[in-house]
């Protein structure tokens, strides 16, 4: 996701630029959603898989398939690594590291204008086409956009 939020910002996409793909209905779904999904992994992933496993995972992977059989090993690694975070699952304890889970997103970072630009659209505009469902009352604006 960041790879192709800096692609489109740096121009290698001559028809698309990031307002545009904003103005696009199934642009702006795709984008907001992807966002949402790449926040959701990263969380499922420190919580569901201990950070020893994760480690251990890519470590044998690495060993099996060579240091530079992947180009994207780097990226995974800092991806996967150690948060701080833990559970203990058979009694419910966290551990929860100061500013988590704001340093786990800024392993990689997304542009703030762009997580701005998310926030607006979803704040303000009917991504999901709900309004022509739930009528044009007024009441209703708030359940339409929100579902």
């Amino acid at each position: 996701m960041t790879q192709y939020l800096q692609d489109i910002k740096e121009g290698r996409y001559i028809e698309f630029t990031f307002e545009a793909v904003l103005q696009d209905r199934e642009g702006k779904r795709l984008v907001i959603e992807t966002a949402y999904h790449y926040g959701a992994m990263l969380i499922l992933l420190d919580r569901m898989i201990p950070a020893v496993a994760r480690e251990r995972i890519v470590a044998c992977y690495v060993r099996y398939m060579g240091s530079s059989a992947s180009p994207q090993n780097p990226k995974v690694v800092k991806l996967i690594r150690d948060t701080g975070y833990s559970i203990n699952k058979a009694t419910n304890n966290e551990v929860v590291p100061e500013k988590y889970p704001a340093n786990l997103f800024s392993r990689f970072k997304l542009d703030a204008k762009v997580i701005q630009s998310f926030i607006n659209a979803m704040k303000d505009d009917d991504i999901y086409d709900m309004t022509q469902v739930y009528g044009s009352e007024p009441h209703h604006r708030s359940l339409a956009l929100s579902t």
